[in-house]
């Protein structure tokens, strides 16, 4: 996010603040409570005042990017912050530059505890309010922000350090002490470059400039006010999101996602609903087709069942081969030269039945056997009882159902 792809909600001297659509527009819009600011079709990035969110400028030895992190932990928890681990930390760093194997590294740290007034729940990013401001170089920076008298030093024209020095009430000698003794702490950090004057900023610092300039030997000049940075870009990575507000987001993402879901099942139960609807309503049609055909070709389906059982009860009159002559003669066919003696022959529709005698059993099932071969005989299912023997003749029932 850059000066022209967010909005920006920036503390005002006052206890009010201002609603920047841009950081490049000069027309902001008063805000009397950051809860009053609405989405304006871009995202939101709230400037805290320095009572929420305080400054550090870290002076540390060039590493990789892997390395910074735990040196800036490492510093913060010796200055006294407390840190709070992630998956939501409470402090974002901004690398301003290196100089002379030194990097020059400006920390943001939420106050704790956090006010509730300044949770904005949709707000993308949170940052120091000065970090949007463009810093006079080489100069401290004294500033009203929401009553409070804020001391700043920049690097390179961007945030490096800020604290409170005192409010509107507090006396210029007060005000004066505190200057001093913030110069020489910056100035034995080893600065990037040397603290060469004062600026005030706005009406109130204005009326002090005489009694501030009898007690501080670094000139001091006067701006009504500081100009916004058109420099400003919040990198993706350095997020920095009061614990409320990471979680009313979080639970906004998980009602989102549950919403999706839900309308995406919508979706499919939907698609499969008018798939299945499309796919019954194409069975009936064929159902209604073919009963359509049933009823067109039932009459003469009726009419050639009819002949065909008529013809199958012709076939004993029409079959050649179930003529009692014919079989009785295929019968003899395979009676051996002696030994076999047929008493009785009866042929009917379906049935055949052989009386006879025959020199032993055996011999009445080789012949059992032989029917049950013949090519046309062979359709019928032949069967014989134990043929009873008596004075050496084996008398023999064999009976033949066509198959």
């Amino acid at each position: 996010m850059s000066a022209t792809t967010a909005s920006f909600l920036m503390p005002d001297a006052a206890p009010t603040w201002q609603l920047w659509k841009t950081l490049n527009s000069g027309n902001p819009v008063p805000v009397e409570f950051p809860s009053e600011c609405r989405q304006n079709g871009k995202p939101l990035v709230v400037g805290l005042p320095a009572t929420a969110c305080r400054t550090v400028g870290l002076v540390l030895p060039e590493v990789t990017a892997d390395l910074l992190p735990s040196m800036i932990e490492a510093q913060l928890e010796k200055r006294g912050f407390t840190i709070v681990a992630p998956p939501q930390a409470n402090y974002a760093w901004h690398l301003l530059g290196a100089q002379h194997g030194q990097m020059f590294v400006s920390v943001d740290v939420l106050g704790h505890p956090f006010p509730q007034e300044l949770i904005v729940p949709h707000a993308v990013n949170y940052a120091a309010a000065l970090r949007m401001r463009q810093l006079p170089a080489d100069e401290l920076v004294i500033v009203q922000e929401q009553d409070q008298i804020v001391l700043a030093f920049g690097q390179q024209g961007k945030l490096w350090h800020s604290h409170i020095i005192g409010s509107t009430a507090t006396a210029a000698e007060d005000l004066a002490r505190e200057i001093r003794l913030a110069q020489m702490v910056l100035e034995n950090t080893a600065t990037a470059s040397p603290i060469l004057g004062i600026e005030l900023v706005g009406q109130h610092l204005a009326q002090l400039k005489p009694a501030l300039q009898a007690s501080l030997k670094l000139p001091l000049k006067t701006a009504a006010h500081l100009e916004a940075s058109r420099q400003v870009k919040m990198e993706p990575g350095q997020k920095l999101l009061p614990l409320a507000v990471y979680d009313a987001q979080k639970r906004q993402v998980r009602k989102r996602q549950v919403t999706l879901a839900a309308l995406v099942l919508a979706v499919l139960y939907t698609v499969l609903f008018l798939f299945g609807w499309m796919y019954i309503s194409r069975i009936e049609a064929e159902k209604a087709a073919l009963q359509a055909r049933i009823n067109d070709t039932g009459g003469p389906a009726a009419s050639v069942r009819t002949t065909a059982q008529r013809w199958r009860a012709l076939e004993p009159a029409t079959d050649v081969q179930r003529y009692p002559m014919v079989q009785l003669s295929q019968i003899t066919s395979l009676m051996p030269p002696s030994g076999i003696l047929i008493k009785k022959f009866t042929a009917e529709l379906a049935e055949v039945e052989i009386d006879g005698d025959a020199r032993d059993a055996q011999s009445a099932t080789q012949f059992l056997e032989d029917l049950k071969k013949h090519p046309q005989l062979g359709r019928y299912a032949w069967s014989m009882p134990v043929p009873a023997v008596r004075n050496n003749v084996a008398t023999f029932k064999i009976q033949g159902t066509l198959q």
